[in-house]
């Protein structure tokens, strides 16, 4: 189901990848810092509760990787 939702949403990169609540979590971080929106506004948006846990999804960008 998830892998679905995924593709549904365009998360095409993952077609070659297992798809996990983690990995679409950590892409969604990623997006959202390359579109250079604030932590506590990705926070709200993906549930974390703190800053240091969205920084270690987001070391990476997804261009980068």
């Amino acid at each position: 189901m998830l892998k679905a939702r995924a593709k549904d949403a365009g998360f095409l990169f993952l077609k070659h990848k297992r798809i996990t609540n983690h990995s679409v979590r950590k892409f969604l971080v990623q997006k959202l810092r390359n579109a250079n929106i604030p932590p506590t506004e990705t926070m709200a948006i993906t549930g974390h509760t703190n800053v240091q846990s969205i920084t270690n999804y987001s070391n990476i960008s997804v261009e980068q990787q």
